[in-house]
């Protein structure tokens, strides 16, 4: 009996030496490597328990109070049964007389909806924040190099090289006349300190400040994302025109029709406005326009004529021309109005 016992003791020891032999070669002296969902994931949690960057400093000079929606007055009119039916084609809008901040026609103004290059109003607007609260580090002069990243941006642009170097200036003449995407993503990457996410961030940051809750921005020139796109009501982006229209460097260029870079090369590239109403609507000097297949055909149009201010948005509309004859019919029946 104790030799059995001493056998089947010694058939134990040996399973058992030979277990941990092959449990140290599984896990061996080097950790075991994360799969590559693993790892998104674990960057993704990471960046969610950061800390959001704080609201930068509203711009020094400008006078004017935060959004809410009381900001505007609701005194909505009928529309003439012509500029009724043109309407109808949009998914979303509003007239605003800016002067009494009177809302004269509106159709889903609180809705979030895809604002396409609207967008680039914010990327202007932080960018002249910046400069403004930058202590003379940064000018209109300031030198941006173009980097790789920005010139392989997509879509409208102005094809910028990696061996150009631009003023934020210039940057701003390409985006706001042009709509030039590569342009955008550069002077958000420059003002980023080399990263335009944290740029976007702070445009986000930017427009709660300004009390506009519904302006969501993934991006700052408003091409899809892999996030979605770009989004805004109508009511908080005529907010937001209104506030550009008091910033004499970025209506220099939303009122110019035509203008040019690289004029000292051999290379003179023409930047022609995406604002049609520059050219068909007196009074019109800004503010910026938009498409996206989602967003469709948008604007943000502002006007003046002898003091009083008008700014009219449109969202969603099938194609330009219903887009811009809309606008145009809003902005000279507001004028109409006392």
């Amino acid at each position: 009996m104790a030799q059995k016992f001493l056998i089947a003791l010694a058939v134990v020891a040996v399973h058992v030496v030979i277990i941990l032999a092959i449990f140290k070669g599984c896990t061996g002296d080097e950790p075991a490597m994360e799969t590559a969902a693993e790892q998104a994931t674990a960057a993704e949690t990471a960046s969610s328990q950061e800390s959001p960057p704080p609201p930068p400093a509203l711009p020094a000079g400008l006078a004017f109070e935060p959004y809410s929606d009381a900001y505007f007055t609701d005194r909505q009119q009928a529309l003439p049964t012509k500029v009724a039916t043109m309407a109808q084609k949009c998914t979303g809008g509003i007239a605003v007389d800016l002067s009494s901040r009177s809302i004269l026609w509106a159709k889903r103004p609180l809705d979030m909806q895809p604002i396409a290059s609207m967008t680039k109003m914010m990327t202007a607007f932080l960018a002249i924040n910046d400069i403004k609260t930058s202590q003379g580090a940064l000018s209109l002069n300031t030198t941006v190099p173009v980097t790789r990243t920005a010139a392989a941006v997509g879509g409208r642009q102005v094809w910028l090289d990696p061996r150009e170097t631009f003023t934020i200036d210039e940057l701003l003449k390409c985006i706001l006349i042009r709509s030039a995407n590569d342009c955008a993503y550069l002077l958000g990457e420059f003002l980023g300190g080399g990263n335009e996410a944290t740029f976007v961030a702070r445009m986000n940051a930017q427009a709660a400040q300004l009390g506009c809750k519904r302006l969501l921005f993934h991006n700052t020139h408003g091409l899809p994302s892999a996030k979605g796109e770009c989004m805004g009501a109508p009511q908080e982006l005529a907010y937001l025109a209104g506030i550009l229209m008091d910033v004499p460097e970025i209506v220099k260029w939303t009122s110019v029709r035509r203008e040019y870079i690289r004029e000292n090369t051999n290379k003179k590239f023409f930047l022609d406005t995406t604002n049609t109403l520059l050219k068909t609507c007196p009074g019109v000097n800004g503010m910026k326009t938009g498409m996206t297949n989602k967003a469709r055909y948008c604007i943000a149009a502002t006007c003046e004529r002898n003091g009083r201010r008008v700014v009219v948005v449109l969202c969603g509309c099938p194609d330009r021309a219903s887009r811009d004859n809309l606008g145009k019919e809003l902005i000279e029946w507001v004028y109409t109005l006392n």
